[in-house]
């Protein structure tokens, strides 16, 4: 198995102008941040600004459900282009209900469902199988929310069965996980992990403390993309 992952890169407004040029990187922008897609990577994620959401502790409205449909029909231009669906951070529950909400209302149909887990640095992995059997019904593209693990400990717990088993017995096509990778290190153990396709962090932007080489995001993504576990193709 090639166990080589996708680094997702997330929007820095400090820094896009120089960062929109550096070509085939894969991208992330929040709702309601406006994407470009002159990187021309191997995905670029639309995200539904749960996260940060959750920092403001605000809930996800209706009317925000309605103005995110509209932000993934503008922008979902092409198949390389995931649209997430709008979850809610540690809430499990609450973020089964807003995918069942937003499927009745009739908005964007393809959208990547997001496994949440209920506290911090907690995992479930029955539950969370459970999660990705009721999603597999409606995407065959799952997300796992980081819920502040770092790769080490998710070895520990046994993270890889979960991804095995949506791979092997649910047939889930690319599995991404949210919010991973918060140094050099931590985005080997994450690669050590099999069976996920793709990782995200916006420590490479966020870095001052040389969890990477540089305080620099630019050099910071040339840093990673040089990891022999990360790939710029399929």
């Amino acid at each position: 198995m090639n166990n080589k992952k996708v680094y997702v890169f997330p929007h820095c407004r400090n820094k896009e102008h120089e960062i929109r040029k550096i070509e085939g990187i894969s991208r992330l922008f929040a709702f309601p941040i406006e994407p470009h897609f002159e990187n021309n990577g191997i995905i670029v994620i639309l995200d539904s600004g749960a996260f940060g959401l959750s920092m403001k502790k605000r809930k996800m409205t209706l009317k925000y459900m309605e103005e995110l449909n509209e932000y993934y029909v503008k922008y979902k231009n092409n198949d390389h282009v995931i649209c997430v669906a709008p979850d809610e951070f540690l809430n499990p529950s609450q973020t089964m209900y807003n995918f069942r909400k937003w499927m009745s209302k009739g908005f964007f149909p393809n959208v990547a469902a997001v496994l949440q887990c209920e506290r911090k640095h907690e995992v479930n992995i029955e539950q969370l199988k459970w999660q990705a059997e009721f999603y597999r019904e409606y995407t065959d593209t799952i997300f796992f929310s980081n819920n502040g693990l770092r790769g080490q400990y998710a070895q520990h717990i046994g993270i890889e069965e979960l991804f095995r088993y949506m791979k092997e017995e649910l047939n889930v096509k690319w599995i991404h996980v949210l919010g991973a990778g918060w140094s050099i290190e931590d985005i080997e153990d994450w690669c050590g992990i099999r069976y996920f396709d793709s990782l995200d962090s916006i420590a490479y932007y966020r870095s001052s403390k040389g969890e990477f080489s540089s305080t620099d995001p630019v050099q910071n993504i040339y840093d990673i993309l040089n990891l022999p576990c990360i790939t710029l193709q399929r």
